[in-house]
């Protein structure tokens, strides 16, 4: 009991976001990893990552913009200017949202990258020593 600390659910979008492979694995970790020390930095440095974040999200606009994915670009390039906006009006980052960061993280993960993703074939059927496939 307690063995998670409630990150179970956290744990399992790194293996679907990593597509069940062990590279892809120790990418979603790093990556919710980076969600979840967001809690223990102050707040200059979460400052800091939201500026990041929106620098990412204007390269991700442009690499959809010439991939012709144009909707995608049109998201990317709103959420940026958001978070231009709000690095350069806010001063600080509230804690509550400093909280929420790996689990906002877990879920959009899960909506945006678990649609092209593939379980293993034999995923949920029953395995004894023994027996063929």
């Amino acid at each position: 009991e307690g063995q998670t600390q409630n990150r179970g659910f956290i744990g399992l979008a790194a293996l679907i976001f990593g597509n069940w492979r062990p590279s892809g694995i120790a990418g979603g970790a790093g990556l919710f990893g980076l969600a979840e020390a967001m809690r223990l930095r102050d707040a200059d440095s979460v400052l800091a990552i939201v500026l990041l974040a929106a620098v990412v999200l204007a390269f991700v606009a442009i690499r959809s913009a010439i991939a012709r994915r144009f909707v995608a670009a049109a998201i990317s390039a709103a959420l940026t200017v958001v978070l231009v906006v709000y690095y350069a009006k806010a001063e600080v980052v509230p804690t509550e949202f400093q909280f929420m960061t790996p689990y906002v993280a877990t879920l959009l993960v899960l909506v945006f990258a678990s649609k092209r993703l593939r379980p293993p074939a034999a995923a949920g059927k029953p395995w004894r020593k023994g027996q063929g496939t």
